[in-house]
């Protein structure tokens, strides 16, 4: 029932809208994206990737974590 193809699917989330009430209606559709490994660098400069690499890096520090480079 959770699955992104249900979800992605369902009316309301291919032609409703966040805060229709508002100015700034946000169609319900640019929360599903399906994602691909590395197509980060289609939509985002090298400069913001490293950007968002450093930010992860503070939040994962002392967790244990690394993220792979």
């Amino acid at each position: 029932m959770c699955s992104f193809e249900k979800l992605s699917n369902l009316e309301v989330n291919k032609n409703g809208k966040h805060r229709p009430d508002t100015s700034i209606a946000i169609q319900n559709s640019v929360y599903f994206r399906r994602g691909e490994i590395g197509d980060w660098a289609n939509h985002l400069t090298p400069e913001m990737g490293a950007r968002l690499d450093d930010i992860m890096e503070q939040k994962l520090k002392g967790s244990g974590l690394k993220l792979p480079r």
